[in-house]
Parts: C-alpha cells; sequence; structure tokens
C-alpha cells in the first residue's frame, strides 16, 4: 500500500513493482544512514526511467584523506570538484539518522534522529570511481534543535538536506540545470520533523 501523500510523487510511480515493495520495508538497514562505506539505497531518473540502487556512502578522491560522506549544498555550484555532479541528483530514502553531541563534561552522546513521515528523503549525488559507485548527502545550516545537538567538530551545526514531495521530480530532472533552479529545491527540515533520542543518556536522580 501506497501512502496518499506519496501519489503526489510522479516518480514514485514509475518504479518497478520489486523496488516499491523494498520501498516499502522501512525496518531495512538501508534506511538508517549509519556510518561510511555503507550500502545506501537511493533513486535515480534514467531517460523515463526511475533505478533504484545501492550504492557505497561516500568518497574518498586522490586528494582527500578522509571519506567524504556529506556535502555542504553550497559548494554545488562554488566547487570545480562538486559542480561536475551537479546534474547526478538523486533522492536517498531515510528513516533516521546518526549525529554526536558534546556535553558540558566533555563525554559525547550519540542521538539517533528519526523522522516523523515515513517517506522522507535526503538529496544526494552519485558517481563512480574505479568502477564503482558512491553517493554523498548534501547538508545545509541546522535548525534551532539540531544546532544543539550537533555541537561540536569542524562540520558543526550542520543537517542533511531533505527534498519536500513537491520539489521530487524537478531535483531528480537531469534536464533542470540551471544552477539557480537546481539550489531552490533545497529544504531545511524544521524542529518539528524530527524526533530526538540520545542512545547514551546517562541517569540522573531527576530520572
Amino acid at each position: 500500500m501506497i501512502l496518499e501523500e506519496e501519489k503526489k510523487a510522479d516518480w514514485f510511480h514509475r518504479l518497478p513493482k520489486e523496488a516499491i515493495n523494498h520501498f516499502l520495508e522501512s525496518t531495512s538497514p538501508l534506511y538508517e544512514i549509519k556510518h561510511p562505506k555503507s550500502q545506501i539505497q537511493s533513486f535515480q531518473l534514467s531517460g523515463e526511467s526511475i533505478i533504484s540502487t545501492s550504492s557505497v556512502w561516500g568518497i574518498k578522491p586522490s586528494w582527500c584523506p578522509d571519506y567524504l560522506t556529506n556535502t555542504k549544498s553550497e559548494k554545488l555550484v562554488s566547487s570545480p570538484f562538486w559542480n561536475q555532479f551537479i546534474n547526478n541528483r538523486i533522492l536517498i530514502p531515510v528513516h533516521s539518522f546518526f549525529e554526536w553531541q558534546t556535553q558540558n563534561t566533555g563525554k559525547k552522546h550519540k542521538f539517533e534522529i528519526t523522522f516523523k513521515s515515513p517517506y522522507t528523503y535526503f538529496a544526494g549525488l552519485w558517481g563512480e570511481e574505479r568502477g564503482m559507485r558512491w553517493i554523498t548527502i548534501l547538508t545545509g545550516e541546522a535548525n534551532d534543535k539540531m544546532k544543539t545537538i550537533h555541537n561540536s567538530g569542524e562540520n558543526k551545526h550542520r543537517q542533511p538536506i531533505t527534498m519536500p514531495i513537491q520539489n521530487q521530480n524537478h531535483w531528480m530532472d537531469p534536464t533542470v540545470k540551471n544552477p539557480k533552479d537546481v539550489t531552490d529545491l533545497l529544504y531545511h527540515f524544521t524542529n518539528d520533523e524530527t524526533t530526538e533520542f540520545d542512545l547514551n543518556k546517562e541517569t540522573t536522580l531527576f530520572d
């Protein structure tokens, strides 16, 4: 069964039946973005067809010592490296993702951030490196609640970019090439669209 709201996303109806069935298995580990090199499912427009594939989360360019799992959305246009993939746009279904919060004590707590809507997608890009297909997730400035969680590190106060239903067809359409038309599609999810759980919560006298 497909939710009524999902019927507004035209691309979804071009998926093969088996891909839809797989997508609806929301408890699949593919829907929990956990760590670099994970196999992550994504949807891509190819001609008139929608392709569902699994790809490695992250790329390690020759000039970078680390895996690049996330990409600042601001670099889509400004970075020569990321700009070459601006038309390789995908949707990544997600149930939840994880961030670390630094406590006043210096300890780090792992938070699971879960989307209230079971039909949420990250905006991503895909490419190929040495015959291996990879994907990266775009990020933007964090909302007020996410800023309190993702509060340390070089890329603090960031959150993944999600793609609302009304923008999904245009996001996957490679004929949408104007940079401003592309960046105008990006969406920053709000405080009330997620629930958060501290996986390392420490018991106190007040609990």
